[in-house]
């Protein structure tokens, strides 16, 4: 057994429970409490050697856990204000809209993220980065480890597919929702 086999066996494996219900008693959402618990995981290992070292691994590695949580959910809150904020600016929503509204921007934000789905894994992430999380294009050719210009291309590529898409798919929404 090597040493990162002994890591998880000794420190994360006794703890996943801890760590779920941790982040569950944070987010009160079971899905966002596992996709908070492999973000924590993440941390964890990426911290391993401090771990190890820690005088209460227990505690740190909760203490990790509950800075992914939060981290996790304020990027969740930041991006869903930037739909918003947009969606406003864009004259397409109003803050005392109602609930039929409120509907119309699920089910178009449903839309826009089925059609994201569809987009080839890097077209995707560009799109994703620069469009709703506002990312520069050095953040993005960063995180998909190419140079700036295919970023680029990738965001332009992104665009112009993801139109297309929204284009096919919108009509047929609309004809489902009874509209003509």
């Amino acid at each position: 057994m090597n040493g990162d086999d002994l890591f998880y066996d000794t420190y994360l494996a006794p703890m996943e429970t801890r760590m779920l219900r941790t982040a569950w008693r944070i987010t009160r959402d079971p899905d966002r409490a596992r996709d908070a618990l492999q973000d924590a995981m993440a941390r964890v290992w990426t911290q391993r050697e401090r771990v190890r070292v820690h005088p209460n691994p227990g505690a740190l590695v909760l203490r990790i856990t509950i800075h992914a949580t939060i981290d996790g959910l304020r990027r969740e809150r930041r991006r869903l204000r930037a739909e918003d904020s947009l969606e406003l600016a864009a004259g397409r929503a109003s803050p005392q809209a109602g609930p039929a509204a409120a509907a119309e921007r699920n089910e178009v934000r449903a839309l826009v993220l089925d059609a994201v789905a569809r987009l080839p894994e890097k077209q995707a992430a560009a799109v994703t980065l620069r469009v709703l999380e506002g990312q520069p294009y050095e953040a993005i050719a960063a995180a998909l480890g190419c140079a700036e210009p295919t970023a680029r291309v990738h965001v332009l590529r992104g665009r112009e597919r993801l139109k297309r898409l929204l284009h096919v798919l919108a009509p047929a929404a609309r004809r489902a929702g009874g509209e003509s």
